[in-house]
Protein backbone atom coordinates (compact mmCIF):
# COMPACT_ATOMS: atom_id res chain seq x y z
CA UNK A 1 0.00 0.00 0.00
CA UNK A 2 1.10 3.54 -0.78
CA UNK A 3 -0.55 6.34 1.08
CA UNK A 4 -0.99 10.07 1.29
CA UNK A 5 -3.67 12.19 2.92
CA UNK A 6 -6.37 11.45 0.36
CA UNK A 7 -5.16 8.64 -1.90
CA UNK A 8 -4.27 5.07 -1.05
CA UNK A 9 -2.90 2.69 -3.64
CA UNK A 10 -2.98 -1.10 -3.65
CA UNK A 11 -1.10 -2.54 -6.62
CA UNK A 12 -1.46 -6.07 -8.07
CA UNK A 13 -3.99 -7.21 -5.49
CA UNK A 14 -4.77 -10.92 -5.59
CA UNK A 15 -8.54 -10.52 -5.45
CA UNK A 16 -10.57 -12.84 -7.64
CA UNK A 17 -14.24 -12.04 -7.06
CA UNK A 18 -16.55 -9.13 -6.36
CA UNK A 19 -17.04 -10.50 -2.86
CA UNK A 20 -13.28 -10.51 -2.21
CA UNK A 21 -13.01 -6.91 -3.46
CA UNK A 22 -15.92 -5.82 -1.26
CA UNK A 23 -14.36 -7.52 1.76
CA UNK A 24 -11.01 -5.86 1.01
CA UNK A 25 -12.67 -2.42 0.77
CA UNK A 26 -14.59 -3.11 3.99
CA UNK A 27 -11.38 -4.04 5.78
CA UNK A 28 -9.73 -0.78 4.68
CA UNK A 29 -12.79 1.32 5.52
CA UNK A 30 -13.05 -0.34 8.92
CA UNK A 31 -9.54 0.69 9.95
CA UNK A 32 -9.63 3.74 12.19
CA UNK A 33 -13.41 4.01 11.73
CA UNK A 34 -16.44 2.70 13.55
CA UNK A 35 -17.82 1.05 10.40
CA UNK A 36 -18.23 -2.69 10.53
CA UNK A 37 -17.25 -4.93 7.63
CA UNK A 38 -20.88 -5.92 7.21
CA UNK A 39 -22.04 -2.29 7.02
CA UNK A 40 -19.52 -1.42 4.31
CA UNK A 41 -20.32 -4.52 2.25
CA UNK A 42 -24.05 -3.79 2.58
CA UNK A 43 -23.55 -0.18 1.43
CA UNK A 44 -21.48 -1.34 -1.56
CA UNK A 45 -24.12 -3.91 -2.50
CA UNK A 46 -26.94 -1.39 -2.05
CA UNK A 47 -25.11 1.06 -4.32
CA UNK A 48 -24.74 -1.59 -7.03
CA UNK A 49 -28.49 -2.29 -6.88
CA UNK A 50 -29.10 1.34 -7.89
CA UNK A 51 -26.97 0.93 -11.00
CA UNK A 52 -23.64 -0.18 -12.35
CA UNK A 53 -20.53 1.43 -10.91
CA UNK A 54 -18.63 0.81 -14.15
CA UNK A 55 -17.27 4.12 -15.46
CA UNK A 56 -15.15 2.78 -18.34
CA UNK A 57 -14.20 -0.54 -19.82
CA UNK A 58 -12.34 -2.51 -17.10
CA UNK A 59 -12.87 0.22 -14.43
CA UNK A 60 -15.32 0.43 -11.52
CA UNK A 61 -16.01 3.38 -9.22
CA UNK A 62 -17.85 2.09 -6.15
CA UNK A 63 -18.47 4.68 -3.47
CA UNK A 64 -20.08 5.06 -0.10
CA UNK A 65 -20.84 7.96 2.21
CA UNK A 66 -21.01 7.53 5.96
CA UNK A 67 -20.94 9.62 9.11
CA UNK A 68 -18.90 6.80 10.65
CA UNK A 69 -15.88 7.54 8.46
CA UNK A 70 -13.22 9.62 10.17
CA UNK A 71 -11.86 10.95 6.87
CA UNK A 72 -12.59 10.72 3.18
CA UNK A 73 -10.31 8.59 1.02
CA UNK A 74 -9.85 7.50 -2.55
CA UNK A 75 -8.57 3.95 -2.94
CA UNK A 76 -6.92 2.70 -6.11
CA UNK A 77 -7.08 -1.09 -6.27
CA UNK A 78 -5.14 -2.41 -9.27
CA UNK A 79 -5.93 -6.12 -9.60
CA UNK A 80 -3.20 -8.65 -10.33
CA UNK A 81 -5.48 -10.26 -12.91
CA UNK A 82 -8.87 -9.19 -14.22
CA UNK A 83 -12.05 -10.36 -12.57
CA UNK A 84 -13.71 -12.07 -15.51
CA UNK A 85 -17.29 -11.94 -14.19
CA UNK A 86 -18.02 -9.16 -11.73
CA UNK A 87 -21.73 -9.66 -12.33
CA UNK A 88 -23.97 -10.75 -15.20
CA UNK A 89 -23.19 -7.64 -17.26
CA UNK A 90 -19.83 -6.44 -15.92
CA UNK A 91 -16.77 -8.32 -17.17
CA UNK A 92 -12.96 -8.15 -17.10
CA UNK A 93 -12.46 -5.66 -14.27
CA UNK A 94 -8.83 -4.57 -13.83
CA UNK A 95 -9.09 -1.42 -11.72
CA UNK A 96 -11.37 -0.45 -8.86
CA UNK A 97 -11.30 3.17 -7.73
CA UNK A 98 -13.22 3.56 -4.47
CA UNK A 99 -14.45 6.79 -2.95
CA UNK A 100 -15.08 6.64 0.77
CA UNK A 101 -16.77 9.94 1.60
CA UNK A 102 -17.19 11.20 5.13
CA UNK A 103 -20.69 12.59 5.61
CA UNK A 104 -20.61 16.36 6.19
CA UNK A 105 -17.15 16.57 4.63
CA UNK A 106 -15.56 20.01 4.30
CA UNK A 107 -16.23 22.01 1.16
CA UNK A 108 -12.51 22.04 0.36
CA UNK A 109 -12.25 18.24 0.49
CA UNK A 110 -15.43 17.83 -1.57
CA UNK A 111 -13.88 20.13 -4.19
CA UNK A 112 -10.69 17.99 -4.25
CA UNK A 113 -12.73 14.82 -4.72
CA UNK A 114 -14.91 16.44 -7.40
CA UNK A 115 -11.79 17.59 -9.27
CA UNK A 116 -10.43 14.06 -9.12
CA UNK A 117 -13.69 12.50 -10.34
CA UNK A 118 -13.67 14.82 -13.35
CA UNK A 119 -10.24 13.42 -14.24
CA UNK A 120 -11.88 10.01 -14.61
CA UNK A 121 -13.62 11.25 -17.76
CA UNK A 122 -10.19 11.19 -19.44
CA UNK A 123 -10.13 7.77 -21.14
CA UNK A 124 -6.39 8.05 -21.83
CA UNK A 125 -5.73 8.59 -18.12
CA UNK A 126 -7.74 5.48 -17.25
CA UNK A 127 -5.98 3.48 -19.98
CA UNK A 128 -2.58 4.48 -18.60
CA UNK A 129 -3.66 3.37 -15.11
CA UNK A 130 -4.97 0.05 -16.41
CA UNK A 131 -1.87 -0.61 -18.52
CA UNK A 132 0.78 0.43 -15.99
CA UNK A 133 2.95 -2.65 -15.61
CA UNK A 134 4.85 -1.63 -12.51
CA UNK A 135 4.03 0.09 -9.27
CA UNK A 136 6.18 3.15 -9.94
CA UNK A 137 4.49 3.87 -13.28
CA UNK A 138 1.08 3.38 -11.68
CA UNK A 139 1.87 5.82 -8.87
CA UNK A 140 3.17 8.39 -11.38
CA UNK A 141 -0.06 8.15 -13.37
CA UNK A 142 -2.25 8.11 -10.28
CA UNK A 143 -0.89 11.37 -8.87
CA UNK A 144 -1.06 13.36 -12.10
CA UNK A 145 -4.47 14.67 -11.15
Amino acid sequence: METNSLYQMYFNCELNTKEEVHSFIAEIAGRDNSLSTEEVIQQLEDREKIGSTMIAEHVLLPHIESDQLERSQILFIRLAKPIENWDFQTKNICLVIVILLKKNESVNMKKRIALFTRSLADEEYLDRLINSQDKEAFINEMIKY
